[in-house]
């Protein structure tokens, strides 16, 4: 842990903490001044205006767990409240505003931190002590765009260890002791990443479901038990929406506005298709500007090109669709049935670029690290379902680290505009799959190599 405090506070010290308004960070901002001024939780400043008392209404289009978290900051750091305030009272132009918040942002370093640890934990599950180390030395890799996580009051940081805390805890249950504790443990954890952010709900059914052909041979208890762990976090939220708003959900709207502005990315042409694979390469800009032509990746952009496909799915289509489906309470049906059903061949087709994207974690690193950790994944799954004995590695314990990582990215790529900060917990499968590697060519072509390097010359 000494190691890792060095080496995260070294070079958290050299990033650059950007202003309150960047990125999604008033989403979370403002719903949380809204839980500090009124009590009330809401859809925050940039989604709901005012009622007739002059407040916000309650509301449920984001998850409550880190809106929650920051409130309780903001409660106590006067510095963070004044910041969110003024950054909201200037609709997001916040050039004057303070961007202080230094006890959240210190808790997510520490968190950070835990991630790591965790890291090197699960890497000596998987292979063992030269793993571990080596795995969180290539996960170190990743520090600088961590870091910028910590930095952002979004919900990156808190998802991360969440989710990779259910995963060490689901490795703990395999490891057997207390084998029921610790996967409903798990069970809560992944309701509480859930509870952070909303598309790792339709994780817990997966696990459910893996969970239950791991297990076959062992009935349905396992399986019960993380469910109940998932159900009982879930449940108050789930009671709260029920009462409050008529409707026993985790949220409303956001799925279906999420889904909206991956859909207009089927609107490609094929050519557009085919320089997705381009354009969503780490440096793929330059990579497209210099194939096809200034502004050939302009369209897979954000804001700042107007004719890009976010830009259309946010805009036009959000609204044509919203009026054809009758409001949000059916948008969600509607998209299904009218975009996804009756194209599924091209909601496909698209969704592999999209999850190449969401896949290069820590630009080339992960480039690099995606294919070890894929053939790393085929291994274990092979090895575990043949039942074949492998020397230091655990296969096991490795695709309870890496299948859950995998889903998220395919999932993410179907109903989302999939980023590598949507998928930072592949991080952890690419750095042990990355030691693995490492370790299976020291053992087998260390002397291969050193014939092609030739004898030592003194």
């Amino acid at each position: 842990m000494a190691l890792i405090l060095l080496v995260t506070g070294l070079l958290w010290q050299r990033q650059t903490v950007e202003k309150f308004s960047v990125f999604d960070q008033p989403f979370y901002l403002g719903i949380a001044s809204d839980i500090v001024h009124t009590g009330r939780f809401t859809d925050g400043f940039m989604f709901a205006g005012p009622g007739q008392d002059g407040v916000r209404p309650y509301g449920m289009r984001f998850a409550p767990l880190y809106p929650a978290l920051v409130a309780a900051f903001a409660r106590l750091d006067a510095g963070q409240l004044r910041g969110m305030d003024c950054m909201i009272a200037t609709r997001r132009n916040d050039a004057g505003c303070p961007n202080s918040a230094p006890a959240l942002r210190g808790l997510q370093f520490l968190e950070l931190c835990g991630f790591y640890w965790l890291v090197w934990w699960l890497g000596g599950a998987v292979g063992g002590e030269t793993v571990a180390w080596v795995g969180l030395v290539l996960a170190f890799a990743a520090a600088p765009l961590l870091l910028r996580s910590v930095d952002f009051l979004m919900t990156e940081m808190t998802c991360l260890v969440l989710s990779i805390g259910a995963i060490a805890a689901a490795v703990k249950a395999a490891q057997g002791g207390g084998r029921l504790k610790w996967i409903f443990m798990a069970g809560v954890l992944m309701a509480l990443t859930a509870l952070t952010r909303p598309a790792f709900l339709y994780l817990i059914p997966a696990s459910a479901f893996a969970a239950l052909l791991w297990t076959r041979r062992r009935g349905l208890v396992p399986v019960l038990v993380m469910l109940a762990g998932a159900v009982l976090t879930l449940l108050p939220w789930y009671l709260r929406n029920l009462a409050v708003l008529g409707r026993f959900k985790l949220t409303f709207g956001y799925d279906s506005h999420t889904l909206i502005q991956r859909l207009a990315f089927n609107t490609m042409t094929w050519r557009e298709y085919g320089l997705s694979f381009i354009c969503w390469l780490p440096d793929g800009n330059e990579m497209g500007r210099a194939l096809a032509g200034l502004g050939a990746c302009d369209r897979f952009g954000w804001e700042e090109h107007r004719n890009s496909f976010y830009v259309l799915g946010l805009g036009p289509m959000l609204q044509q669709t919203l009026a054809a489906s009758g409001g949000y309470e059916h948008h969600l049906g509607y998209l299904l049935r009218a975009y996804v059903l009756r194209s599924p061949v091209t909601h496909l087709l698209v969704s592999f670029p999209l999850a190449l994207r969401g896949a290069y974690v820590a630009h080339w690193w992960g480039v690099a690290l995606l294919v070890a950790s894929l053939a790393w994944t085929v291994k274990a799954v092979g090895l575990h379902w043949t039942n074949t004995a492998a020397g230091g590695f655990r296969p096991g314990v490795f695709l309870i680290l890496a299948l859950p990582a995998w889903f998220m990215l395919a999932f993410n790529a179907a109903v989302a505009v999939n980023q590598p900060r949507y998928n930072l917990m592949l991080i952890p499968a690419y750095a042990i799959a990355g030691a693995l590697t490492l370790r299976w060519l020291a053992r087998n072509h260390s002397g291969r190599l050193a014939s092609y390097l030739g004898p030592v010359r003194r």
